[in-house]
């Protein structure tokens, strides 16, 4: 359990949050366990605070490869200007979050070269997943939603009566893969996962609600879907091998398509 607190006060630390903040933070939520024990946990009380959407950026781009309204003749991402009638990156910005800042997030999207602006002005994505290799709030965004996410289905799969109806949380695990395989499983996860997502994806996409339910005490809809991530040990290494090795892509809101 130890070990588990300090990787989440490591990345909190290494997204930029003071150790003063990270223990504010971390006595407001024990706040608000004790309150909510206190209060006998009533019924129809929610468990956790809501997720949210889809990290927005990552929203952005999957729209923007699967959106028919933003595809040319060869399903290819349309260049979008930034505002206007019609089709503009600002409106598929809005369709995903109808509360977002279009500009700041196209201005953050072009500094994490998720984006590009071509030489008419227009904008094109780089990538049909929000990857990017440094400690932005983008990425900050993702792995908060991916572990709230992953103890939300846990706790989910507890409580339930029925197992035929526990959402999917397997993993695969060796202690001794060889170590001149790392590339290849990387390699191969990638793949498998990009394959994996896009199945999943294309489930998804088929069966969202247009419109919403009338019935009384129904949702209308609900959020659903699945994080992808592979694991691996890092090797020790000296300190002059850290510093000449470029820091690769370090998180992504989806698993990239294989190439």
């Amino acid at each position: 359990m130890d070990s588990l607190v300090l990787s989440i006060v490591s990345f909190l630390n290494r997204a930029g949050m003071q150790p003063a903040d990270i223990e504010v933070s971390f006595l407001a939520g024990l706040r608000d366990l004790s309150a909510k024990k206190e209060s006998g946990g009533k019924r129809g009380q929610k468990s956790s605070a809501p997720i949210g959407c889809d990290t927005i950026a990552g929203a952005v781009l999957r729209a923007w490869h699967r959106d028919a309204a933003y595809l040319d003749d060869l399903a290819n991402p349309v260049p979008l200007s930034m505002s206007g009638r019609g089709r503009s990156l600002t409106t598929l910005i809005r369709n995903q979050d109808s509360q977002a800042d279009a500009a700041s997030l196209i201005a953050a999207m072009q500094r994490t070269r998720l984006i590009r602006k071509t030489s008419n002005g227009r904008y094109l994505p780089n990538t049909s997943a929000a990857t990017i290799s440094q400690m932005h709030p983008f990425a900050v965004d993702h792995v908060v939603k991916t572990v709230l996410r992953l103890v939300e289905t846990v706790t989910r799969n507890m409580r339930l009566v029925n197992s035929n109806h526990s959402l999917v949380e397997r993993y695969a695990h060796i202690p001794d893969l060889d170590a001149n395989e790392a590339k290849a499983f990387s390699e191969f996860s990638r793949q498998q996962g990009a394959a994996c997502l896009e199945a999943i994806e294309d489930w998804l996409e088929a069966r969202r609600k247009s419109k919403p339910r009338t019935a009384p005490g129904r949702a209308s809809s609900l959020s659903a879907g699945m994080h992808v991530f592979a694991y691996l040990e890092q090797p020790p290494e000296s300190k002059s091998r850290r510093n000449s090795i470029k820091k690769s892509a370090s998180t992504s809101s989806r698993a990239a398509r294989a190439g």
